[in-house]
């Protein structure tokens, strides 16, 4: 394992009750890919909403962005 957060550290939430029992039979390289596959997908989505987010302030005048960015949270 690398020093990555593992499948079952990314998964961890709430309602986390452990892997699935298919996926934590699976080899512990297997289980690597997965949680890379994860990452990855995670970073593409954070990518595509922080665009998302972008392009809907384009709409805003300029001078005000800044105050819309910190009542949105941006």
């Amino acid at each position: 394992m690398t020093t990555d957060r593992t499948l079952a550290e990314q998964l961890d939430g709430p309602r986390f009750d452990g892997l699935p029992a298919g996926i934590d039979a699976l080899p512990d390289e297997q289980k690597q890919v997965l949680a890379d596959a994860l990452r990855h997908a995670r970073r593409r989505q954070a990518a595509a909403l922080q665009e998302s987010a972008d392009s809907a302030l384009s709409h805003i005048p300029f001078f005000i962005r800044p105050a819309v960015r910190k009542a949105v949270g941006l």
